[in-house]
């Protein structure tokens, strides 16, 4: 089995470009998270708080020469410009991989004219081809159009499972590429944004942006999302952003985070276990539950207001 390393482009104080209320440094994190995900030990994730290209990581880079480079990024241009596709080193032919990720990426997010495109003035590229390591930059899409900003976040679980799907990375609990048996996020009700002018309203509801208040607190990727949630452990009181699963391949590191702060066992799920340690460190009730309105998560918004992020 192929085995990928993934770098996010930007990082380390570069946003890269930014568009519809994100930017890509961030996005492109976020997309990493879940080729980790699913992909597990087949799967190496560059250092996220470093920025590949401008510390010129590549070029002290030492792996396995069979393993292949991916480069994630978003474009931008004008409002209309549209589309995912590949970068190569002028040097070289497309390979099976180039190819098969270019027909993916330019399926789910169309628009380019040209799907495959041949570069001499991008560094890591030519950084990748003197260490003789297998090498491509993947456009995902532009970050300053709202439709692909749309299908980059709605699809992002797909995009990572198509990645990981070109290089012959199984995303099922038996490592197969038959993803039949797998899982599905069990859907919760959604709720309308709480975040105001930075602050979130105190209405004991955790959704997508008590989440992302969070993740900007603890400096985990900032996506909204928390992932990987076992089905078993669903709350009433836990809203958007929230993928319960019957069986999940991974964890949340925003809840091992947490879990860090509040002194419960950190396996990156939120069990009773851990949102009695939370209520402790809150001082609400101690029940294990997170209730449809709680006072738990009214507590961590409040504290969330009052933090610098």
């Amino acid at each position: 089995m192929t085995h990928i390393f993934v770098i996010a482009g930007h990082g380390a104080g570069d946003p890269g470009a930014s568009g519809n209320g994100y930017t890509e440094a961030e996005r492109v994190r976020a997309l990493a998270a879940k080729i980790k995900a699913y992909g597990g030990d087949a799967v190496t994730v560059g250092d996220t708080s470093r920025n590949w290209y401008a510390d010129n990581g590549i070029s002290t880079l030492s792996i396995s020469k069979s393993w292949q480079i991916i480069e994630l990024h978003m474009d931008s241009a004008s409002a209309s410009a549209r589309g995912g596709h590949v970068i190569i080193n002028s040097g070289f032919e497309p390979d099976k991989y180039d190819t098969a990720l270019a027909a993916f990426i330019s399926g789910i997010l169309p628009g380019r004219a040209q799907t495959i495109v041949k570069r001499n003035d991008l560094a890591n590229p030519k950084r990748a081809a003197a260490k003789g390591y297998p090498y491509r930059l993947l456009e995902c899409g532009f970050i300053s159009n709202t439709q692909d900003v749309k299908i980059f976040n709605e699809k992002t679980d797909e995009i990572a499972k198509g990645i990981l799907n070109v290089f012959g990375i199984g995303t099922s609990a038996s490592g197969s590429t038959d993803t039949s048996g797998e899982s599905k996020p069990v859907s919760a009700t959604p709720q309308p944004d709480t975040l105001k002018a930075g602050r979130l309203a105190v209405d004991g509801k955790w959704g997508r942006d008590t989440t992302f208040r969070l993740q900007k607190i603890f400096g985990t990727v900032q996506d909204g999302a928390v992932s990987n949630q076992r089905a078993e452990y669903r709350q009433p009181g836990c809203y958007t952003g929230w993928e319960w699963e019957n069986d999940p391949s991974g964890y949340s590191d925003l809840i091992k985070a947490i879990q860090r702060k509040v002194g419960s066992a950190v396996d990156g799920w939120i069990g009773p276990d851990t949102i009695r340690a939370m209520q402790k460190y809150w001082g609400t009730v101690q029940d294990g539950k997170i209730s449809a309105v709680s006072d738990l998560v009214k507590a961590i918004q409040k504290w969330a207001n009052s933090q610098a992020a």
